[in-house]
């Protein structure tokens, strides 16, 4: 992929973000919020900064639209484009599988052994042969980050993306559960028959390991980095990691902020 291409897509995928979240409507909603609260910041002030909080928070939607799009450059991937990048998607799970993931979870809490990769694997083996079942299913909402397709293997991904893998210690474990209980729900939603066909990735941008992880072997299902692009991408992820740290200083996005807060205090 050509570094003029990883640009453009990198610029489009903030521009959409910004577009999406600075809307007329999104604008008025805050201004509604904020005119019947007693604050001594000014109005006008509080406004900009609810805009910007919100921009900044939707950091890793703008991670999660910006791999969609560079995968979608890629010829021999497939997005599946009707669960990949969706909230709150019915996702159906055996009760036995739902309670399966429970007891791994606390299981490797209790008893962070050597034995981590052996075990999850085993844990996907029976997920597999759980979800085959009709019976005693319940179903649950999750957000699918990133499903994709190889069209050479046939194989499909899920890809659960993260920045960073600093998260607290409560909500590190809920982002593993969540992780493995969607892997499990796109079993049976895509009929998958054996654990070749399906491969559950977690996956961090930033390359640099900051807490390791009791639930998920770094080795096979957690990738970091470079690891994705040079399995999967035609890009280059120093490329791409270039561009990211300096696209604050865009000259199109800087006038874009410098825009909004005209429009914001002085209302033009």
């Amino acid at each position: 992929m050509e570094n003029n291409k990883i640009k453009k897509l990198i610029k489009e995928s903030v521009l959409k973000l910004i577009n999406n979240t600075t809307a007329d409507i999104k604008i008025e909603k805050i201004i509604d919020k904020h005119e019947v609260k007693t604050h001594f910041v000014p109005i006008k002030y509080r406004i900009f900064g609810g805009l910007l909080q919100s921009l900044n928070i939707q950091f890793g939607n703008f991670i999660e639209v910006l791999m969609h799009r560079i995968i979608e450059e890629e010829k021999q991937l497939e997005i599946v484009a009707e669960i990949s990048g969706k909230k709150n998607v019915l996702l159906p799970l055996a009760e036995k599988t739902d309670s399966l993931i429970d007891r791994c979870i606390s299981d490797r809490q209790n008893n962070n052994d050597n034995k981590l990769a052996e075990k999850f694997e085993q844990l996907l083996k029976n997920i597999v042969s759980n979800q085959q079942s009709v019976k005693n299913l319940i179903t649950t909402k999750h957000d699918v980050d990133v499903l994709f397709k190889d069209k050479r293997s046939e194989i499909y991904y899920y890809v659960e993306l993260k920045y960073n893998d600093d998260h607290d210690t409560g909500k590190f474990v809920d982002i593993n559960r969540k992780f493995i209980k969607t892997y499990a729900g796109l079993v049976k939603n895509l009929g998958i028959k054996d654990t070749k066909q399906l491969k559950p990735i977690l996956y961090y941008l930033n390359r640099k390991i900051m807490k390791g992880n009791i639930y998920v072997p770094e080795e096979t299902h957690i990738y970091r980095g470079e690891k994705l692009f040079k399995e999967f991408l035609t890009i280059k992820y120093d490329d791409l990691d270039g561009y990211l740290k300096n696209v604050s200083e865009d000259k199109e996005i800087v006038e874009i902020f410098d825009s909004l807060y005209k429009k914001i205090r002085y209302n033009t």
